[in-house]
């Protein structure tokens, strides 16, 4: 878009050689006939209004996909128990060098995000409950993530806005991957991790571009890999030192005196986040950080910590499968486009640095001992810059019925949110939801809350009043009509069906049982010890009833007369003689999971 011309100041023609990209927004003839249209100068004093209006939807859209799925739900199994476990002990203590959950030290991933929810937490203690306003991290992070692939996008592209469809395209696809719809809006640090990518990698392609070299470029590098270090660890700070240094030789640009002192300051704007908190940890708990860092980052890789942290990798080909699935569209789409020629252009920035980065990090998932699909997140924004590059290789036909594709999918996906609430919200029978049992209480009746049922409303709607303006966006066509697919078949679920999902996963319903039973019993100075609690459900306990427990191993445990027990009908754990059965509870459906507490019916020692 051509910017307003200032008072006082004559415009520069544009040379008739450039062939610009123009916004669709605002030409929406241009992309579906493929033509160029010649600028024309607008109106000063239209321009802001214009602008303003466009900023607007801009942060609904945001809103409509940040929001829904990120609020009104409680702490989720797996990750985001422990996660919430230590950022309420972090507010709870004011604790923020050692990363405690339910009183015992959790160090597999440094605290950035912790600090980040914790003071969300804080702020926002007079209006939020505090799961929701440490989820509310998620949502500032996923939305650093993709403003920065915004700015990647623009640079890589030279295009003149904001606005601009190659650079909506690569944002489509960075928000609409499958991996990032389901992440960005889990209370977990991988949401850090991708935001601290993006600026990272925003930084460095600046910074390889000589037209676009500024000391602010250094600076997000810098602060990329910082916030990726505190966020997850050194793995992506490694692969950013391994893609400098495959640029350095890949790129005549990245030789240069200019570019070292870029990298000079991006090493001094980084050493506070390498040193700062890693020098106060190992004073702190010596011990700890070695288990942060030796067992938690080195030996996840090379295998020797696996047995004992988990998550084993024995899927030879896990990475590509994921990437050609949860990684859709820029996955796949990225693979198009070095199959369809851009790898000639591999000495070019926008080629060499996404195609090293997403390698590099790749095989070394591939590689690893320790193995989830969830470790792909953050290679989805250099991905989707690759995808951008393959959307203008396909022909108009490829577009259109991806289009078309996605409205079936994900029309079908909303008409399926709207008739499973209707059904639920019935205080009648749901025999023909049976099949649904084994995942979510059919047995249960969905209340009806007017917030969520106008947000989904207000979702459906805008979906609905997109769909015939799609055509306009000619090559981007089929991204962004995935991509407010996505929004909205989330936003349904994340508002709608969400109180329904929260009643399956949420252990509020058995804790507060549990709580309701013991209140009689429990004295001032009792305490519960624990048998093999696992790490979610521990923080939950904490949460819901007030209760730190004591695992059997430590000596303390022994003067409780309270004990709870995780196992399952079919392993049971069952204590001595002396403990007696109190109380029994589990999730609504979950058959895999029973929580058992047992009192001693003898005094316990002193």
């Amino acid at each position: 878009m051509q910017e307003p011309t200032r008072p006082g100041r004559r415009s520069a023609p544009t040379p008739a050689a450039t062939t610009h990209v123009r916004d669709f927004t605002a030409n929406p003839a241009l992309l579906a006939s493929g033509g160029v249209i010649a600028p024309t100068a607008p109106s000063v004093r239209a321009w802001p209004s214009h602008a303003l209006r466009k900023w607007l939807l801009v942060a609904l859209i945001a809103c409509a996909y940040l929001l829904p799925g990120t609020l009104g739900h409680d702490p989720w199994k797996q990750d985001e128990t422990y996660t919430f476990g230590i950022v309420q002990h972090m507010v709870a203590t004011g604790d923020a060098i050692v990363p405690v959950s339910a009183g015992q030290p959790f160090v597999e991933k440094p605290p950035l995000y912790a600090w980040a929810a914790s003071a969300l937490v804080w702020l926002l203690a007079d209006v939020l409950a505090a799961h929701d306003a440490a989820r509310l991290a998620s949502a500032l992070f996923a939305g650093l993530a993709l403003a920065f692939t915004a700015r990647l996008a623009r640079a890589a592209t030279d295009a003149s806005s904001w606005m601009d469809a190659r650079v909506l395209g690569t944002v489509a696809l960075c928000a609409g991957s499958l991996i990032v719809v389901k992440h960005a809006h889990e209370m977990i640090t991988d949401v850090a991790l991708l935001a601290g990518t993006a600026i990272g990698f925003c930084g460095l392609f600046e910074c390889a571009l000589p037209a676009a070299r500024s000391r602010g470029s250094a600076w997000l590098l810098g602060i990329g890999m910082g916030m990726a270090l505190l966020a997850k660890g050194v793995f992506i700070p490694l692969v950013f030192c391994i893609t400098i240094v495959s640029a350095c030789v890949l790129l005549p640009a990245c030789r240069s005196r200019a570019f070292v002192r870029q990298l000079g300051t991006a090493v001094l704007v980084f050493l506070p986040f390498a040193t700062i908190w890693p020098t106060l940890f190992y004073l702190r708990a010596p011990d700890l950080f070695q288990v942060w860092f030796w067992d938690n980052n080195i030996g996840r890789f090379l295998g020797f910590s696996v047995p004992v942290l988990g998550a084993e990798n024995d899927d030879p080909f896990y990475v590509w499968h994921s990437l050609l699935t949860i990684g859709f569209p820029a996955g796949p789409l990225a693979l198009v486009a070095l199959a369809g020629g851009a790898w000639r252009d591999w000495r070019k920035p926008r080629v060499a640095l996404p195609l090293v980065f997403a390698a590099v990090g790749l095989l070394a998932l591939q590689v690893s001992a320790t193995a989830r699909p969830l470790y792909l997140l953050p290679f989805i924004v250099p991905l989707a810059m690759l995808g951008q590059q393959a959307i203008a290789r396909l022909p108009m036909r490829v577009h259109a019925m991806w289009d078309y594709f996605s409205r079936a999918l994900f029309g079908s996906i909303v008409l399926l949110a709207w008739l499973l609430w209707a059904v639920m919200t019935e205080n009648t029978s749901h025999a023909s939801l049976r099949w649904l049992d084994r995942w979510l209480p059919v047995d249960w009746t969905l209340p009806f809350d007017p917030t969520l049922v106008a947000a989904a409303l207000a979702l459906t709607g805008g979906w609905l009043w997109l769909l015939p303006r799609l055509k306009q966006a000619g090559a981007c066509r089929g991204a962004l009509s995935w991509a407010a697919g996505t929004l909205v078949g989330w936003g349904l679920i994340g508002t709608l069906l969400l109180p329904w999902l929260d009643e399956a996963k949420s252990y509020r319903s058995v804790f507060e049982s549990l709580s309701a039973k013991l209140a009689p019993a429990w004295r001032a100075d009792d305490c519960m010890a624990s048998l093999h609690l696992g790490e979610s459900e521990a923080p939950m306990l904490r949460y819901f009833t007030g209760i730190l427990h004591r695992p059997v191993a430590q000596s303390s445990a022994h003067k409780c007369r309270w004990l709870i027990v995780q196992d399952s009908h079919a392993h049971a754990r069952t204590p001595g003689e002396e403990w007696t059965e109190f109380w029994s509870g589990a999730r609504h459906g979950d058959r895999n999971e029973r929580l058992r507490v047992f009192r001693l019916e003898t005094a316990p020692p002193r």
